[in-house]
């Protein structure tokens, strides 16, 4: 009998692990080239300006995250793994989706400083990748959104005149505009959702990211936009402000593009189907309650930093994954979610009674 002494995890497939980051890198990078040449062709103030820096943010972002894993594996002399691209691959990734997710003005001090927190503080201290318990490029952006918050400050993106609208501001969306990624952004990676559903297809396809969990998140958060939708627009048949509420939360911001690259993250996420459903679900209420009721019009990075936070403990409540306790966890999962949808809807209103006397009803 062989005894395996190695700390967990232990990877049983690293060719099949490789082929997963590879097919992600791939993904990332084209994401970035294409989110360049959108802010390039873009209507907004300085676009040749704009898609410049997000060129050098995203360089910048993939250098020093390099940078800070060569000299890691120096410290600890063994550089074996930098002998070929393959050890290049999730360094790269990590510090462009640093990039992706701070704004144009970030300054490039903050984005240098935001990628050796997010991959030392969030990655390598706890022993590298498959170690970490916090997703490594939320821990770096995190840190820069707490820190620098006014470098960061973006204005007048769609969630943020949605939710002057929810206050009685006249607001009109164009919706060509919203498609293609042509509006002020809280991230540079918060682009056109038509290239972010390719890419979130393809990604889905060759298995890199699960469906369980993106696509309960998506679910999720249609759900709760249109349960706050209706509340709160629905007059007299009248469906317009409904359809604009729900398509701003679902093409606008960083929904895609967290569904695409972030919720899934495998390290940091549940294991078994049930866990990833209540994880999403999670993350999805969490961050729809930020967006509406926060000060932060976006609210997906805190959620998902959340989620890793539960993931040890959601772990441990499945003992045995089968088919009724699936659906027990489906049929508690969608009831939560409407009736988040509905609460958070009704407090918009000022009807916080209500809100008592239907948790009272229910219990």
């Amino acid at each position: 009998m062989n005894f395996i002494t190695k700390k967990a995890p232990i990877v049983n497939n690293s060719q099949r692990s490789f082929k997963r980051a590879f097919t992600l890198h791939f993904a990332i990078i084209a994401t970035s080239i294409v989110t360049v040449v959108l802010k390039a062709l873009s209507s907004l103030e300085n676009p040749g300006e704009l898609a410049v820096r997000a060129f050098f943010m995203i360089v910048v972002g993939a250098l020093v995250s390099v940078l800070v894993e060569l000299a890691y594996a120096y410290s600890e002399k063994d550089i074996t793994k930098f002998k070929n691209y393959k050890g290049y691959v999730i360094p790269i990734n990590t510090g462009i989706l640093i990039a992706l997710l701070l704004p144009s003005i970030t300054p490039i001090y903050v984005l240098i400083l935001a990628v050796v927190v997010g991959v030392y503080a969030g990655k390598l201290v706890f022993g590298g990748y498959g170690y970490y318990i916090f997703n490594p490029v939320l821990v770096g952006v995190i840190f820069a959104q707490l820190s620098f918050g006014t470098q960061l400050a973006v204005f007048d993106t769609p969630l943020q005149l949605l939710k002057e609208a929810l206050n009685g501001a006249t607001t009109n969306f164009n919706i060509l505009d919203l498609f293609v990624g042509n509006y002020e952004a809280v991230a540079i990676g918060s682009t056109s959702v038509i290239l972010l559903s390719i890419v979130f297809i393809y990604l889905l396809v060759s298995k890199v990211i699960d469906y369980r969990i993106s696509g309960t998140f998506l679910i999720s958060v249609f759900i709760i936009s249109f349960g706050i939708g209706v509340i709160n627009y629905y007059v007299s048949g009248d469906f317009s402000g409904v359809f604009d509420y729900v398509l701003v939360n679902m093409i606008t911001g960083l929904t895609f593009f967290g569904a695409a690259f972030l919720i899934s993250e495998t390290v940091s996420s549940p294991t078994s189907r049930e866990t990833k459903i209540v994880y999403a679900v999670v993350v999805a209420v969490l961050m729809m309650t930020v967006r509406v009721l926060g000060d932060n019009a976006e609210g997906l990075v805190f959620a998902i930093l959340f989620g890793n936070m539960i993931t040890p403990f959601i772990n441990r409540t499945v003992k045995r994954s089968n088919k009724k306790t699936l659906i027990k966890t489906v049929v508690i999962s969608l009831v939560f979610v409407i009736f988040t949808s509905i609460a958070l809807g009704m407090i918009l209103q000022g009807r916080v009674e209500e809100i008592y006397a239907l948790v009272g009803g229910v219990l």
